[in-house]
C-alpha cells in the first residue's frame, strides 16, 4: 500500500503543534507526525483529547506505531 493509504488512530490526545508537525499521544507513546501526513491536519488543536487521527499508513510504519 502507498502513502494514499491512512490508519486511524483512535483515542489520540494532541499535546503540542508547531507549524510542520503535531505531537500526539497515543498509545501512551507520543509521535511527532507531519502535517502532510495528517488527514485533515488543520482540524486539530493543542489539547485536543480522545480524537481519531487518520495518519498515512507509510509514516505509521516509519514511526514505528503498531497497526491493528
Amino acid at each position: 500500500m502507498g502513502a494514499s493509504y491512512y490508519v486511524h488512530l483512535e483515542g489520540c490526545e494532541v499535546v503540542a503543534q508547531t507549524e510542520s508537525a503535531l505531537l500526539i499521544n497515543y498509545d501512551d507513546t507520543e509521535y511527532w507526525i507531519p502535517r502532510t501526513q495528517i488527514k485533515g491536519e488543520d482540524t486539530y488543536d493543542v489539547g485536543d483529547e480522545d480524537v481519531t487521527i487518520s495518519i498515512t499508513e507509510w509514516i505509521a510504519k516509519k514511526k514505528g506505531i503498531e497497526l491493528e
